[in-house]
């Protein structure tokens, strides 16, 4: 009974650790593919609509300590701002970094099955970007 016992003890351990690892890799993951911003607001003031017109993301599955990212934006007026670059999930802190040209910026995300939250601070504005898998 008391070895019966400690194999049971010791199965559960390893499979919680299992569990809490795949847990940990669950952002990295799930962010992979292309997104849609849906809202797109810049200090309380929604853009998407107005000044921009369309906004996608897209996300690659990581290689190493990083993954690559496109930024699309396209403006009322038909200009086009690209960005990309690398990015890194902070598991923890739930947290994205996105690194262009040397510049990083941080952003806090949600995410839950096919919505995206990203939020943070860009040169000095409040940006708040939602988000659905496309």
């Amino acid at each position: 009974t008391t070895i019966l016992m400690t194999f049971c003890l010791t199965a559960a351990m390893l499979f919680s650790s299992c569990e809490i690892f795949k847990k940990d890799d669950l952002l990295r993951e799930d962010i992979v593919g292309e997104w849609d911003i849906t809202s797109f607001t810049i200090d309380g003031v929604e853009a998407k609509g107005s000044v921009i017109k369309n906004s996608k993301m897209e996300f690659e599955k990581y290689s190493g300590t990083s993954g690559d990212f496109e930024w699309t934006i396209t403006y009322a007026d038909g200009t086009v701002d690209f960005q990309d670059g690398e990015y890194e999930i902070d598991e923890d802190e739930k947290e994205i970094e996105l690194i262009n040209d040397g510049q990083k910026i941080k952003l806090e995300m949600e995410l839950i099955e096919d919505r995206l939250e990203l939020e943070g601070t860009i040169d000095g504005e409040r940006y708040i970007l939602k988000a659905r898998r496309d």
